[in-house]
């Protein structure tokens, strides 16, 4: 999991830094009870999150060029798939990769960022203050890259067996080769999660869009006769049963994640039938 600042230097090269972001941790076996009062009676946002403009994303298929940010503010940009190949002063050329992460500040930045492979990005609008206090450099991350597996992209959803499904969610990227529309977010965070740390049966408080960016993240459900599906750097899992059994969370190594945070009214529509 690399996380970089780019920016400009004297306005025409770029210039790479680390990127030290908030990373609550958690470990060991999380109690769920909270989960489950909360899901019912609040409050919804406890933790610390940073606001947002909100999120949108791009798929380009090999081959394709980027497009222009066409934003000339504060951006964070996930790499989902591919690899993105920036060329700095600094570090000579640095490769991104699924998991990887950076901020930029000016669109013109981007022109020296080169997509290579079938890429795809969450990129979110932030503060121009963020990532603000209490923050510090990004370790411990371990590795479980998918391979040459497909990405993971699924929701998961409450049925009125009050039991949780898998959804295939290949919504969350629109039409290749141009940016989507923006879809506002109520806020976002980063979680770190040791390999020890178990969360059983429970529901989610808020609609929560994950990134996995390092480690393995395995989510059970009771759907379909009981579904595990493990989510890798780049994977992504829209988890929006905020009511009845819901599902369990294991890690496999060392987990980062970013979570965004989506209100009812902003999420995607269902469009895929549930799986098996």
């Amino acid at each position: 999991m690399l996380s970089l600042r780019l920016e400009l230097s004297d306005g025409t090269d770029l210039q790479a830094s680390s990127l030290p972001l908030r990373i609550p941790r958690a470990s060991g076996v999380i109690d769920p009870e909270p989960f489950r009062h909360r899901a019912v009676h609040g409050p919804a946002l406890a933790e610390a999150f940073a606001t947002s403009g909100g999120m949108r994303t791009l798929h380009l298929p090999d081959g394709m060029a980027a497009p222009a940010l066409g934003l000339d503010e504060p951006l964070l940009t996930f790499v989902i798939s591919g690899e993105l190949a920036a060329q700095t002063v600094n570090r000579g050329t640095v490769s991104l990769l699924p998991g990887d992460l950076f901020l930029t500040t000016q669109d013109a930045a981007w022109d020296a960022i080169m997509p290579n492979g079938d890429c795809r990005l969450v990129q979110v609008l932030v503060e121009p203050d963020w990532p603000g206090a209490k923050v510090r450099p990004v370790d411990h991350a371990s590795t479980h890259p998918r391979q040459n597996e497909p990405c993971n992209f699924k929701r998961m959803v409450r049925a009125p067996d009050e039991k949780s499904y898998f959804h295939a969610f290949p919504e969350i990227f629109g039409t290749p080769g141009a940016w989507s529309a923006t879809t506002p977010l109520v806020g976002f965070r980063f979680i770190g999660m040791a390999e020890d740390t178990f969360i059983d049966w429970h529901p989610e408080i808020v609609n929560n869009l994950v990134l996995v960016l390092s480690g393995a993240l395995e989510l059970e459900v009771g759907g379909g006769a009981g579904r595990v599906q493990v989510f890798r750097e780049g994977d992504i899992c829209l988890a929006q049963d905020k009511t009845g059994e819901g599902h369990i969370d294991r890690m496999h190594g060392f987990v980062h994640v970013a979570v965004l945070i989506v209100d009812d009214s902003e999420l995607w529509p269902l469009t895929v039938p549930t799986e098996a």
